[in-house]
C-alpha cells in the first residue's frame, strides 16, 4: 500500500507540472484526465488587451498623434466639423489607402461641376494648345541657342586680338619701367653733379648735400608743375578755337539756310 501510494504522489506531482506548463493564455476544459498519456484540450482563452496597451504606450502621446506615428488615421470617429469635408476625405484616402476612408472612394472623384470648372479655368490659365506650346518653347530654346552662338563668336573675335592686346600692354609696362628708370638715373646723376659742385666749392657736408638735393628737386616739381600748367592752358586755347571754328561754322549754315529761305520767297 505504501509503495502504490508513493507511486500514485508521484504521478500526481508529474501531472501538476504538466499542468503549469501550460501557456498562461490558454486553460484546460472541465473534463478530467484518467490517464497521464491523455492530452488535454485546452480553450482559447478571450481577453481584452486595451489596457494592456495602454500600459504599453509610454510614449505619453495623444491617440491620433500615436496613429500618426504609425502611419495609421488619426481618428476612427470625426472629432471636428471639417472631418466629414470631402477635402478631408480625400487626404485620409491619399495618406492611409481606402481601408482608412471607410466609405466608398467615389467620393475622391470630381463632380461634373467641378470638371467644367476646371475645363474653364485651364483655357484661361492656358489658351494655347500643347503643339502651340511646344512651337513656342521650341522658338525660346532657338533664340536661346543663337544668343549663345552670338556670344561665343564674340569671344572668338576678341580672343583673336587678345595677343595684340597682351602685345600693347607689355608695351605700355616696359615703357613706364624704362621711364621709372631713367627717372632714377636722372636723379643719380643729379646728386652727383650736386656733389661735384659741391667739392668744388669746397663746402661738401652731409647737410649741405642733403639741402642742395632739397632744392634741386623743389625746383624740378616746379619745372613739372609749369609743364603742366602749359599743356592745360595749350589744350585749353586748342578746344576754345576749336569751339569757336564750330560756332562760326553753325553761324554760316545758319546764314546760307536763310538767305536760301529768302530767295525761294
Amino acid at each position: 500500500m505504501q509503495k502504490m501510494s508513493l507511486k500514485k504522489i508521484i504521478f500526481n506531482i508529474s501531472l501538476s507540472l504538466k499542468f503549469q506548463n501550460i501557456n498562461i493564455r490558454y486553460y484546460c476544459s472541465n473534463k478530467i484526465l484518467e490517464s497521464a498519456e491523455e492530452k488535454p484540450i485546452y480553450l482559447e482563452e478571450t481577453k481584452d488587451n486595451s489596457k494592456l496597451e495602454e500600459k504599453r504606450n509610454k510614449s505619453r502621446l495623444s491617440f491620433a498623434d500615436r496613429n500618426r506615428l504609425f502611419e495609421q488615421k488619426p481618428y476612427n470617429e470625426p472629432i471636428e466639423w471639417y472631418h466629414n469635408t470631402i477635402k478631408y476625405k480625400k487626404r485620409i484616402l491619399g495618406r492611409y489607402g481606402m481601408a482608412a476612408l471607410g466609405v466608398p472612394a467615389g467620393l475622391a472623384w470630381p463632380t461634373s461641376e467641378e470638371i467644367e470648372e476646371q475645363k474653364e479655368y485651364e483655357k484661361i490659365a492656358f489658351p494655347l494648345s500643347i503643339q502651340e506650346r511646344l512651337q513656342k518653347i521650341k522658338e525660346e530654346k532657338k533664340k536661346k541657342e543663337e544668343i549663345l552662338k552670338a556670344r561665343q563668336a564674340q569671344i572668338a573675335n576678341k580672343m583673336l586680338g587678345m595677343e595684340k592686346l597682351i602685345t600693347q600692354i607689355k608695351t605700355k609696362i616696359a615703357e613706364k619701367e624704362a621711364a621709372e628708370l631713367e627717372a632714377k638715373e636722372r636723379k643719380e646723376r643729379k646728386i652727383e653733379e650736386i656733389r661735384r659742385q659741391l667739392i668744388a666749392e669746397g663746402t661738401v657736408s652731409k647737410h649741405s648735400l642733403t639741402e642742395a638735393i632739397t632744392l634741386a628737386e623743389k625746383d624740378e616739381k616746379k619745372k613739372k608743375k609749369e609743364l603742366k600748367k602749359a599743356k592745360m592752358l595749350e589744350r585749353q586755347k586748342r578746344l576754345a578755337e576749336r569751339l569757336i571754328q564750330t560756332q562760326q561754322q553753325n553761324e554760316n549754315l545758319e546764314a546760307e539756310n536763310k538767305n536760301e529761305a529768302d530767295s525761294k520767297k
